[in-house]
This record gives structure tokens, sequence and C-alpha cells, in this order.
């Protein structure tokens, strides 16, 4: 079986705000090696020598997202002989200092907690005789910003002290405008030396004797950071997962993929601010130890088949309270605006770039109301709808007043700030949206795809207004949401390619180049039936599917790179929404072609986790498709895909207000068998096995239900392939159910 690594010199450990990187060694001998404290580099060197001199690695491992573990042996054999690489007589090799070869066994665990890092070492003497020896901790900080760390170059500086009390070693950042330190607490069972770049303490271990010691560090005075405490904040990320929906699978390999992306998922709770915040979700591993507002939102709603819609109330409610009402150019702000990233090092701190709340993004705040329609489907709260009510009203006042400047009716940006970033569509890479030449189409850019989060946000709000009574708001928003939807089908689409354009330029004129953000309009529902089957059939031409998932840009555009961030790669989370378009219209057979390209492709990493996006590669050319240069591994929301996979195979449509739940199951042949367990819809509990017939058809059977819920089969309403004796059937064995 092939298998890909991507950042084969990096091992990453994670929680809440913390944030360990090493090397596979468990050193920091990689430029973005460090402990990270709220993205600033609160150690920058962290290794463990034996003599000072490095102990030999056997073994690096990852049993969780928030633990490394690493085995050394020390001294190592320099010498060998005729037993392969043990030694070749009975005699015992000695080193320079004569303690015998591969006479200590070390083990270190590096555990991140939200505010520290525990490093607890044991060290064995296997050997037949009392060693002497020195242990010493090199250790240094510098706070980088990750940013900074990642570009290699520095923007803010400073110097930094060092205190030595006791056990502990402090550093502090001599820096007038920030506060930041770290304290490391070594064992005080021991005695600890203190020189400049380490740490020291000298061991006596009789034979087969074996001693711990733990060393804590604590970035940034972070031990009474909001009040709160590590365990408390812990406890809340267990209780969360324990919540979750189970997923069993005769198929091994599906549930193993599975269940390590739903582990990974439960690790990224940034744990921050007020505890109704908590589990927003942070971006991805390395580099994005952050919030960014739409893949949080993104990742929200596509999980809740597992957590019905926690995560979700919990960004909603971080970014709500977040939300702009004012203007300010520096940060793209806008009245209305949530942001699109907050960012908390020392950039962001010091204002050296506006990332500590930057707004310049269209997803996010369309995404918010789509959200907010997905959270109320899921857990029908009324309370939860007031709360966010008068954010996504305001969302849509300014993508009316702000988002569609030059009212034409359609959505396009303009970048404002001098230090931002050019393209606000779901593709924020600057070379993202080109001409057929390769040239970068120049600001004001309406790009394909947020016409369709307009015109979702719209007909949700519509659908909102409606439950509440508000039947005049109601009916102004599905107005909107029509003529929105009948303007872009005619002005949009091209009829040479079966496709729609990608972008608006500054002059209206279309950028006809064909990119994976059509598959997103799919998902909208903003793509007219006359247009649908032509629109399907594009995406999985050869030059658009790899064989691995849909490129960004088709392979046939002058200006196709497949390792690029935007311009030929493929991304999981996007397969997701593609996977959940085809199943919303009735495209069951390229549903099943795209999920299985997708299970298929997590097969070929460690721990199941699609990088942040891979290349463009035909499965025809290579074994793998490669992988975008600086990929994040995990990264949000491909692991958030599986569950929106997930729940679109299994046409789960919940309708908490009405405690109803919607199915249409439709596995693909090598799916033949699924178990949910505990799947919660509003107040009420449920599990299902789901099966596929010998025909080919999906069924299932309810194990088991508690609370009020009425189980419904039917195909999606605006599925192009069901057909009035199809529903009505269904409908009648559900109510005879």
């Amino acid at each position: 079986m092939t298998f890909a690594i991507t950042r084969p010199d990096l091992l990453c450990a994670w929680s809440g705000g913390s944030l360990l990187i090493v090397d596979p060694r468990g050193g920091c001998n990689h430029p973005l090696a460090g402990y990270y404290y709220r993205e600033a580099r609160a150690l920058c060197d962290l290794e463990l020598r034996v003599n000072r001199e490095q102990v030999w690695a056997c073994e690096a491992a990852s049993p969780e997202p928030r633990r490394l573990e690493f085995s050394y042996v020390y001294p190592e054999i320099t010498t060998y002989g005729g037993g392969g690489s043990g030694q070749s007589g009975d005699d015992q090799p000695r080193d320079a200092r004569d303690l015998p070869q591969r006479g200590l066994l070390v083990n270190v665990e590096y555990r991140v907690r939200p505010t520290s890092l525990i490093i607890t070492t044991r060290i064995t003497n296997v050997s037949r005789e009392t060693l002497a020896f020195e242990l010493q901790w090199s250790m240094r900080a510098d706070f980088a910003d990750i940013q900074e760390v990642q570009g290699r170059s520095r923007h803010q500086r400073a110097s930094v002290l060092r205190d030595e009390q006791g056990s502990e070693l402090t550093f502090v950042y001599d820096h007038p405008q920030l506060r930041l330190q770290s304290r490391i607490e070594f064992d005080p069972a021991r005695r600890w030396r203190f020189s400049s770049g380490a740490a020291e303490t000298n061991l006596t271990l009789s034979p087969r004797e074996a001693t711990t010691m733990t060393i804590r560090v604590h970035p940034d005075g972070s031990e009474s950071e909001d009040g709160g405490d590590e365990a408390i904040r812990e406890r809340a990320v267990d209780e969360w997962h324990q919540r979750f929906t189970q997923i069993a699978a005769p198929h091994l390999a599906f549930e193993r993929a599975f269940s390590a992306n739903v582990e990974d998922l439960a690790s990224f709770p940034w744990l921050g601010g007020p505890p109704d915040e908590w589990l927003t979700l942070q971006a991805g591993i390395p580099l994005y130890p952050a919030l960014f507002g739409r893949d949080a939102i993104t990742a929200g709603w596509q999980m809740a088949l597992l957590d019905s819609g926690d995560a979700l109330q919990s960004a909603l409610t971080l970014l709500g309270r977040r939300q702009s009402n004012r203007t300010d150019a520096w940060r793209d702000e806008e009245p209305g605006r949530i942001p699109y990233q907050m960012r908390d090092g020392p950039l962001a701190r010091l204002n050296i770039n506006p990332y500590s709340a930057y707004y310049a993004d269209f997803a996010s705040p369309l995404m918010f109301v789509i959200a907010l329609a997905n959270l109320y489907a899921w857990r029908g709260r009324d309370d939860e709808l007031s709360q966010h009510w008068d954010t996504a009203r305001r969302i849509l006042d300014w993508a009316q007043q702000y988002g569609d400047a030059d009212h034409d009716g359609y959505l396009e940006y303009c970048t404002r700030s001098t230090d931002g970033t050019k393209n606000q569509g779901w593709k924020d890479s600057g070379d993202a949206i080109v001409y057929d030449d390769g040239t970068p189409v120049p600001a004001p850019i309406a790009t394909c795809e947020l016409q369709g989060y307009w015109y979702a946000a719209q007909e949700l709000i519509a659908l909102l207004h409606w439950m509440r009574g508000e039947y005049k708001d109601a009916a102004a928003s599905f107005a909107a949401a029509a003529d929105l939807k009948k303007r872009f089908n005619r002005d949009w689409w091209i009829p040479g390619e079966g496709t729609f354009a990608l972008a608006m330029d500054p002059e209206k004129r279309l950028v006809k180049a064909v990119s994976s953000n059509v598959g997103h309009c799919l998902a909208s529902g903003i793509i007219d039936r006359e247009h649908l089957p032509a629109t399907v059939d594009r995406l999985f031409a050869p030059d658009m599917f790899s064989g691995w998932g849909i490129r960004t840009l088709s392979s046939s555009h002058a200006y196709y790179d497949p390792v690029s961030y935007h311009r030929g790669s493929v991304w999981g989370v996007e397969q997701g929404t593609i996977v959940f378009g085809l199943r919303r219209f009735g495209f069951d057979t390229r549903a099943h072609d795209l999920a299985t390209a997708m299970f298929e492709l997590s097969q070929l990493y460690p721990g199941y986790r699609i990088p942040e996006c891979v290349g463009g590669f035909a499965r025809r050319e290579r074994a793998t498709p490669s992988a975008y240069p600086q990929a994040n591994s995990p990264q949000l929301w491909n692991a958030s895909a599986f569950p929106l996979m997930l729940q679109s195979l299994l046409g789960v449509v919940p309708l908490a207000p009405y405690h109803c739940l919607v199915l249409d199951p439709s596995l693909p042949e090598w799916l033949p068998e699924l178990v949910v367990r505990n799947l919660r819809v509003g107040d009420a509990t449920v599990s299902f096995r789901f099966r596929r017939e010998t025909d080919g058809s999906s069924a299932f059977d309810v194990l088991e239900k508690r609370g009020t819920l009425r189980i419904i089969r039917q195909p999606p309403p605006e599925s192009l392939r069901a057909g009035p004796g199809e529903r009505l059937r269904d409908l009648i064995e559900s109510v005879l159910a």
C-alpha cells in the first residue's frame, strides 16, 4: 500500500492555545520548531542531552493530538561486528566516559495542556552496574510570532532576560509593549545548575533502577489567564467529545479513517475567552493555531452530525460578539462584518499587522447566516436563534450596503488595508483569481461562489423569518433570493464550457476560468435545474476531476499549477461541500465517486489526515497526488468534511423545531453497512443501522429512540432524480413505521 508523508521533518502536539513543534528526534532542529503559546514562541530550544551529548533516538510516537512520546538509548554502540547492529561478542562496549553502551533507556513524554507544557522524563539503568551521569535540558526563548518564524523575518524584537530562583528558570521578554514570559519549573527533588543555554543535574542509578522527573513550562503568566483552570477547560472538551455521535462500520478502514478525523476535530477547541466560546475551533496545525471565522463556522456546521452544533454555537457566539459597528480601513472593517481571522501573536498585539481582528472576507459573514439556519435545524432552540438574530440581520444589511458597493446586484470585494489580503472569496491567495493568460484580475472582484453564499443566506433567512411569524420579511427575502438566482443563471453561464464563470472583473466582464468554485454554487442551490446536469458533468471532466478530487482550477488553464494553493490543487473541504451538493440534487452516483476518492485519498496519509491541500496530479499519472509545500496537517475543515460527507450519503436533514428527522440513505458499494448511535436532534436521541441492499438501494432500521422524534424517509426536495411515486411511497412507509 502506498503512503505519503507531508512535513516529514516535523511532529506536533497541541491543546487550546498551546502548540509544540519538534523535529523527529524530539528537539528543535528545524526553523519552525518550538513551544508556542498564543502564537508566541515561549521556547525556541528544547533538547535533552546526557553528558552534553545527544541521546540516540529509537522511536517517536503521537498517541493523541496533545501528546508526543520519544524513546532513546545512551550511549549508542559505535563499533559493530558480526552481530548486525548489536555487539558481536560477549564483551560490554563502553564510551569515552566508561559508560556501558546502551546502558541507559530514556523515555520522554511531552504533554501539551491548554496553558502549559509538561515534560516527563523517565530514565532506566538497564546495565549490570551503577551508573553516574549528567542530564541536561537545553532551553531558550525568543518570543517570535509564529508568522515571523514561518517567514524567517523578525518584525518585532527585544532582549530576553533570565531569572533563576531555586529550581525555577524564567525567561522575560523585555519589550516595552509586550508582557511575555516563560517560567520553567524543574523537578524540585533534584539539584539543578543553570548555564546560559541549559539546566543540568547529576544522577546516579543502581542496576535496573529507574527515576522519573517532571518539568513544567508556564508561558505568558498563563496559569491565571481568564481566571480559569486548565483542568476545567480540559474537562469541558472531554465532555463535549464524549457526547459525539458514534459511527461503526464493518468496513474497518472507513471506520478508522472516520474515527481518526473525529479525534482531530475533538482536539481543535480554542479554549480561550469565556466558557461559552471555548469550543470555537482553530484552523490548522502547525501554521494556523488561531481563529479563522469562516473555518470555525464551516467546520461547525459540517460536523453537527457529531455534536448537534455545540462547536457551531460557540463559534457564532464568539464572532457575534466581535461583529463590527464601525469603518476601519486598516482592518477592512465595515458595520455588520464579522472577523475573517483573529490572531493573538506578538505581531497582532503590537498592531504590526491587522490580524488581531481582521474582517476582509465575504465568506465568513454569509456563512454565519447559513450556519445559524443549520444550528436551528439541529437544535430547534428559540433562545439561540434570538441570540444570533440581530447579528444575522446586520450581516445581510452589510451585504446589501457595502458588499454590493456599486449596486449592480452582485457582491464584489475590494481590499482597503495596506497589509490585507487581496482576495476575499473562498480562495484567499493573491493569485487565485486570474484571466485566461494568468494575469491576476484587479479589484473589485465578484466571484461566483459568493453569489451562491448570498443566495443561500437570503433563502435561509427567509425560512427563519417565516418560522418566527415575520411573513412580510420572509416574502421579501425569498423574492430577493429568487431574483439573484435568475440573474446569476442569465449573466454568469458560459454555454461553450457548460459551467459558470469564476468571476466578474471591474468592467463586469466574465473571468471564464473553469474552477471548483462552481461546486460551491452547486451546494448553495443557486444553479437552475436546466444547468445542473451540464455543471456536474463539467466538474467531473478529466481536466477537473483528478481521481483524488475536484481541482481548484482546470488543468487546461494556462496558469494551472498542480502544487499551487488555489490554481490546480485539491482541497478536502471542497470535496465535502460538493458531495453535499451532488446528493442535494440527486446525483448519487457522482456523490459516491467523490466520496470514494476522498476516502481513498485519506488512506495515503498517517492518521488519515488529508493535508490542507494536495496536488492536482491525475491519479493515473502517479501513485500519490503530492501536496502543497507548506500544507497544514491536520487541517480543521478537511477533518470536518468527513462527517459532512457521511451526513450527505445518509441523506440526514434535521428539523428539530418540528421534532422531525428526514433520511434518504444512498450507500456506495464499498460501504454496505453502517451503524449510527446517539444522533442528537433537538432534545431527542436516535440510533440507526443503515444497509445497502442487493439491488443497490439503501435502507435503515431504527435501533433505539429517546424523546419525541418523527423519522421520515424522503429524497431531497430538490432532487432531479426522485419522482412523485417514490416520494409518495417513502412518505407512506414513514407514516406506517
